[in-house]
């Protein structure tokens, strides 16, 4: 199953979204970082839960890293790699999408994302 989002997204910004496979409803982050356009799973590699502060509220206070509410880890916006904390050296799963002429997001094979990708513990 393909979905496709509209979005409206600023360079430097990250917005909270949920793609649903009609079974599930996956919580995702969108950043627009350095020109490009990234979607990750929003579930911290060390402890499953959400990263968000507040709705779409994501970056640290000097606004370079994205930043898990829990236990501060801090994540690369760009490759969603943990650069300090708990877990460092892993890395948020990416979710590969595209932008389409119109300026949408299309995500393809929804389904298809393994539910190990996205473990909530709390």
């Amino acid at each position: 199953m393909d979905v496709r989002l509209s979005i409206n997204i600023a360079e430097g910004e990250a917005q909270s979204h949920t793609l649903s496979d009609g079974n599930r409803t996956l919580p995702i982050i969108l950043v627009r970082w350095r020109g490009v356009i990234g979607a990750f799973l929003n579930n911290c590699p060390h402890a499953g839960v959400r990263l968000d502060w507040q709705a779409s509220s994501f970056f640290d206070r000097d606004h370079e890293n994205l930043q898990c509410a829990l236990h501060g880890a801090l994540f690369e916006p760009g490759s969603g790699r943990c650069v300090a904390g708990p877990c460092r050296g892993s890395r948020l799963v990416r979710l590969v999408c595209q932008v389409e002429a119109d300026g949408q997001l299309l995500f393809v094979d929804v389904e298809k994302i393994p539910n190990r990708a996205f473990q909530t513990r709390f």
